[in-house]
């Protein structure tokens, strides 16, 4: 049988991914192969979905067959109309990364079709569980009303197939690294810690996005919180009613930290001398506490409140990393720094808002 080649990204495709996504790019590029190629290929795959589901002017059922494609894109039929419907929508994202996204999805499907089919197996609970979430965003926010999620169940199942699935994938890809490079390892970082990290992750994106979501009708923040402050979704499109929401978005901001706990022990079953791997947990998760960190005190209703943090800090943190590569107690100690920070953020942020 003729051997074939490893599926990798294209430089072309690589810049399409930096230009995509600020920090994961910084994350992704440093992974070791194959990891590198399964975990672009993963996130590039789910944004082309996000991006098609945030494109205004195109209607529910047309999304929601674009998701229904995806899920079966090991289908060659699938494949070729998913391709096609995808250019179909190139020119219509605003932001230059997303339409080059949906210009060049047919190299990104060609990666894809390279992988033989024992690896494929990967990506299905992965877009499977993503394009559920998308068809939530789909079905929830009917085009041009304010509208809100039910419950708080309906915002954790969100952040879990958001989120909680790409961990899922990110720990499945990492266990396979791990027995490829050690035979002698039986300990692997799990499956569950990395959903609960992932999930967080996504209550993340929610907190620092949701001035940008309710302007184009999308409130995550559940009916049921939003009940219990005589708030419907219309009012957050009003900056000056932040302090009335602000008790409910630090509940939520302690719930991503109970979940961002689990990262201590998923770190710690990654083997030291898996450098790369430990750095790609370390990174996403210090920079997710300190935009966390940044909201608690920030106006998440009003556009120009968006919390970001600094690209200077960014390459702080990269900078700092070598010693916590070595020992999980260093990582730790890292962690819970930024946890207590974290806490009092919250907790001075909410103290501020009453006294206004």
């Amino acid at each position: 049988m003729e051997k074939r080649e490893r599926a990798v990204l294209s430089g072309e495709i690589k810049t399409i991914l930096k230009r995509v996504s600020r920090t994961l790019y910084l994350s992704v590029k440093i992974l070791p192969e194959p990891v590198k190629t399964h975990m672009g290929l993963g996130y590039l795959l789910c944004r082309a979905m996000d991006t098609v589901v945030d494109t205004p002017g195109v209607s529910e059922a047309a999304k929601l067959e674009i998701l229904s494609l995806m899920r079966g894109i090991d289908k060659p039929a699938n494949a070729a109309a998913l391709v096609d419907k995808v250019r179909a929508l190139a020119s219509a994202p605003s932001h230059h990364g997303e339409r080059e996204l949906l210009q060049k999805f047919a190299k990104i499907a060609e990666v894809y079709e390279a992988f033989p089919h024992s690896e494929r197996r990967f990506f299905s609970a992965l877009l499977d569980g993503v394009a559920s979430g998308m068809e939530m965003d789909v079905r929830s926010f009917p085009a041009g009303q304010a509208t809100a999620l039910k419950t708080q169940k309906d915002l954790e199942f969100y952040c879990g197939c958001m989120g909680g699935e790409p961990g899922r994938f990110w720990a499945r890809l990492y266990r396979e690294a791990i027995r490829n490079d050690s035979r002698s390892v039986s300990h692997f970082p799990s499956e569950d810690d990395a959903f609960m990290i992932g999930s967080a992750l996504q209550m993340t994106n929610v907190l620092k996005d949701m001035a940008a979501d309710i302007r184009i009708g999308r409130c995550y923040i559940p009916q049921e919180d939003l009940d219990g402050r005589g708030l419907k979704p219309a009012d957050l499109a009003d900056p000056e009613n932040m302090e009335r929401l602000r008790e409910i978005t630090n509940k939520w901001m302690f719930w991503a930290l109970d979940r961002f706990d689990q990262s201590e022990a998923f770190v710690a079953a990654i083997p030291k001398t898996e450098l790369a791997l430990r750095a790609a947990v370390i990174w996403p998760v210090y920079w997710a506490m300190d935009t966390l960190a940044e909201a608690a005190h920030s106006n998440l209703i009003d556009p120009a409140g968006r919390p970001r943090i600094r690209r200077s800090r960014i390459y702080s943190t990269i900078a700092a990393t070598p010693p916590l590569l070595l020992s999980n107690t260093a990582f730790a100690r890292g962690y819970r720094f930024r946890r207590e920070t974290l806490i009092v953020s919250i907790t001075r942020g909410q103290h501020e808002g009453r006294a206004i």
